[in-house]
């Protein structure tokens, strides 16, 4: 994790996008979270269903792939440790 968080950083660096707003990624990754629901939006699939539909399979991966950089992005500029926050997570 911490090899991932360091080339986010590396990443947001050269873009000179090391100093993004909390707030503005928080939307980013609820506005990927929306494309990612609407590939759902009047459908109620089954897991098989959705794993044996090749090309939605790939539309969610691209989308959840957004949520999941996003997130990582704000996790790194906060200095937070993704892998800690996650494993403390209560899941009761």
């Amino acid at each position: 994790m911490k090899e991932l968080e360091q080339r986010i950083y590396k990443y947001l660096k050269v873009r000179n996008w090391h100093n993004l707003l909390p707030a503005d990624l928080a939307k980013s990754i609820m506005i990927e979270g929306a494309e990612l629901l609407e590939l759902f939006q009047w459908q109620n699939l089954p897991l098989e269903a959705v794993k044996a539909d090749k090309e939605k399979l790939e539309e969610i991966k691209k989308e959840l792939a957004d949520v999941l950089i996003y997130s990582l992005q704000m996790s790194v500029l906060l200095g937070l440790d993704t892998e800690k926050i996650i494993r403390t997570k209560k899941y009761n």
